[in-house]
Protein backbone atom coordinates (compact mmCIF):
# COMPACT_ATOMS: atom_id res chain seq x y z
CA UNK A 1 0.00 0.00 0.00
CA UNK A 2 1.27 3.27 -1.10
CA UNK A 3 1.62 5.96 1.26
CA UNK A 4 0.20 9.38 -0.29
CA UNK A 5 1.81 12.70 0.06
CA UNK A 6 -0.17 14.02 2.80
CA UNK A 7 0.11 10.95 4.53
CA UNK A 8 4.00 11.20 4.61
CA UNK A 9 3.75 14.99 5.59
CA UNK A 10 1.34 14.46 8.91
CA UNK A 11 3.67 11.37 9.74
CA UNK A 12 6.38 14.13 9.33
CA UNK A 13 4.99 16.53 11.17
CA UNK A 14 4.00 14.10 14.21
CA UNK A 15 7.46 12.98 14.30
CA UNK A 16 9.18 16.34 14.42
CA UNK A 17 6.82 17.40 16.62
CA UNK A 18 5.12 21.33 17.55
CA UNK A 19 5.23 23.84 19.49
CA UNK A 20 4.64 27.62 20.27
CA UNK A 21 5.86 29.95 17.36
CA UNK A 22 8.40 32.52 18.79
CA UNK A 23 9.10 34.58 15.44
CA UNK A 24 11.85 37.32 15.61
CA UNK A 25 11.14 40.47 16.72
CA UNK A 26 13.57 41.68 14.54
CA UNK A 27 13.67 39.76 11.31
CA UNK A 28 17.39 39.64 10.22
CA UNK A 29 19.24 39.90 13.83
CA UNK A 30 18.36 36.77 16.17
CA UNK A 31 18.55 39.25 18.70
CA UNK A 32 15.03 38.27 20.40
CA UNK A 33 11.94 36.10 20.05
CA UNK A 34 8.22 36.66 21.60
CA UNK A 35 4.86 34.70 21.36
CA UNK A 36 2.62 35.18 18.45
CA UNK A 37 -1.00 35.28 18.50
CA UNK A 38 -3.31 33.91 15.86
CA UNK A 39 -7.09 34.72 15.13
CA UNK A 40 -9.39 30.99 15.08
CA UNK A 41 -13.02 30.46 15.13
CA UNK A 42 -13.08 30.16 18.78
CA UNK A 43 -11.39 33.28 19.12
CA UNK A 44 -7.55 34.62 19.74
CA UNK A 45 -4.71 31.35 20.08
CA UNK A 46 -1.59 31.04 20.47
CA UNK A 47 0.31 29.93 16.81
CA UNK A 48 2.19 27.27 16.82
CA UNK A 49 4.96 25.75 14.62
CA UNK A 50 4.98 22.42 13.04
CA UNK A 51 7.64 20.07 11.33
CA UNK A 52 10.32 20.86 10.52
CA UNK A 53 9.43 24.69 10.82
CA UNK A 54 9.22 23.46 14.70
CA UNK A 55 12.84 21.44 14.69
CA UNK A 56 14.85 24.80 12.92
CA UNK A 57 12.98 27.48 15.35
CA UNK A 58 14.17 25.02 18.47
CA UNK A 59 17.68 24.59 16.71
CA UNK A 60 17.94 28.34 16.41
CA UNK A 61 16.86 29.21 20.05
CA UNK A 62 19.48 26.71 21.05
CA UNK A 63 22.18 28.27 19.05
CA UNK A 64 21.42 31.37 20.46
CA UNK A 65 21.18 30.68 24.19
CA UNK A 66 23.87 30.93 26.35
CA UNK A 67 24.13 26.90 27.32
CA UNK A 68 23.68 26.77 30.98
CA UNK A 69 21.13 30.29 31.10
CA UNK A 70 18.45 28.04 31.11
CA UNK A 71 17.73 28.05 35.29
CA UNK A 72 14.64 25.40 34.17
CA UNK A 73 17.77 23.09 32.21
CA UNK A 74 21.01 23.86 32.63
CA UNK A 75 22.01 21.36 29.99
CA UNK A 76 20.39 23.36 26.71
CA UNK A 77 21.79 26.26 25.13
CA UNK A 78 25.01 26.37 22.83
CA UNK A 79 28.02 26.56 24.63
CA UNK A 80 29.79 27.89 21.31
CA UNK A 81 29.13 31.27 22.30
CA UNK A 82 31.66 30.76 25.95
CA UNK A 83 34.31 29.89 23.61
CA UNK A 84 33.57 33.17 21.49
CA UNK A 85 34.00 35.37 24.65
CA UNK A 86 37.01 33.73 26.00
CA UNK A 87 40.31 35.12 24.62
CA UNK A 88 41.85 31.93 22.56
CA UNK A 89 43.40 31.77 19.27
CA UNK A 90 40.58 32.51 16.45
CA UNK A 91 41.43 28.62 15.26
CA UNK A 92 40.55 27.01 18.06
CA UNK A 93 37.39 29.45 18.88
CA UNK A 94 35.78 28.43 15.06
CA UNK A 95 36.64 24.34 16.60
CA UNK A 96 35.04 25.24 19.90
CA UNK A 97 32.56 26.73 18.15
CA UNK A 98 31.83 23.77 15.55
CA UNK A 99 31.36 21.27 18.31
CA UNK A 100 28.82 23.47 20.19
CA UNK A 101 26.91 23.31 17.36
CA UNK A 102 27.48 19.29 16.68
CA UNK A 103 26.59 19.05 20.48
CA UNK A 104 23.12 21.17 20.28
CA UNK A 105 22.28 18.88 16.95
CA UNK A 106 23.27 15.94 19.18
CA UNK A 107 21.55 16.62 21.96
CA UNK A 108 18.07 17.17 19.63
CA UNK A 109 16.19 13.54 19.34
CA UNK A 110 14.66 14.95 16.26
CA UNK A 111 18.55 15.05 14.38
CA UNK A 112 18.82 11.85 12.91
CA UNK A 113 22.51 12.22 11.50
CA UNK A 114 24.46 15.60 11.02
CA UNK A 115 26.19 15.49 7.61
CA UNK A 116 27.90 18.95 7.65
CA UNK A 117 29.17 21.47 10.28
CA UNK A 118 31.12 24.31 7.79
CA UNK A 119 32.52 27.20 9.29
CA UNK A 120 35.17 27.41 5.99
CA UNK A 121 35.05 31.41 5.53
CA UNK A 122 38.34 31.32 3.76
CA UNK A 123 40.34 32.25 7.15
CA UNK A 124 41.90 28.63 7.62
CA UNK A 125 42.51 28.31 4.01
CA UNK A 126 46.17 27.91 3.91
CA UNK A 127 46.34 29.95 0.33
CA UNK A 128 43.90 32.85 1.38
CA UNK A 129 41.03 33.94 -0.59
CA UNK A 130 42.04 35.07 -4.10
CA UNK A 131 41.32 38.66 -3.98
CA UNK A 132 43.27 41.51 -1.36
CA UNK A 133 39.86 43.17 -1.01
CA UNK A 134 38.12 39.69 0.06
CA UNK A 135 41.30 38.93 2.40
CA UNK A 136 41.33 42.69 4.02
CA UNK A 137 37.76 41.82 4.59
CA UNK A 138 37.96 38.59 6.06
CA UNK A 139 40.82 40.22 8.65
CA UNK A 140 38.30 43.32 9.61
CA UNK A 141 35.63 41.41 9.97
CA UNK A 142 34.47 40.05 13.36
CA UNK A 143 31.39 37.61 12.36
CA UNK A 144 31.39 33.53 11.39
CA UNK A 145 28.98 32.19 8.95
CA UNK A 146 28.21 28.96 9.90
CA UNK A 147 26.49 26.05 7.51
CA UNK A 148 24.84 22.88 8.80
CA UNK A 149 23.49 20.15 7.06
CA UNK A 150 21.98 17.13 8.83
CA UNK A 151 18.94 14.74 8.57
CA UNK A 152 15.75 14.28 10.42
CA UNK A 153 14.33 10.91 12.48
CA UNK A 154 11.58 11.71 9.54
CA UNK A 155 14.13 11.03 6.61
CA UNK A 156 14.36 14.75 5.56
CA UNK A 157 17.84 16.64 4.88
CA UNK A 158 18.05 20.31 6.37
CA UNK A 159 20.42 23.10 5.23
CA UNK A 160 20.65 25.69 7.51
CA UNK A 161 22.79 28.80 7.84
CA UNK A 162 22.92 30.23 11.63
CA UNK A 163 23.70 33.54 10.57
CA UNK A 164 26.90 35.65 11.26
CA UNK A 165 28.47 34.97 14.69
CA UNK A 166 30.76 37.16 16.45
CA UNK A 167 34.17 36.08 16.80
CA UNK A 168 37.61 37.26 17.19
CA UNK A 169 39.99 37.59 14.16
Amino acid sequence: MEQSESDRLARRDRQLGYGLAFPLTMPGLDLARDIEFVETEHGRDLDLVHGLDNLGQALSVALTTLRGSNVFNTEFGFDGLNALAEPIEPVLARERVRIGVIKVLDADPRVHRILDVNLNDGRLDPRGPDDDAHRAALRASRALSVHVQFQTVAGDQMAVRLGELPIDV
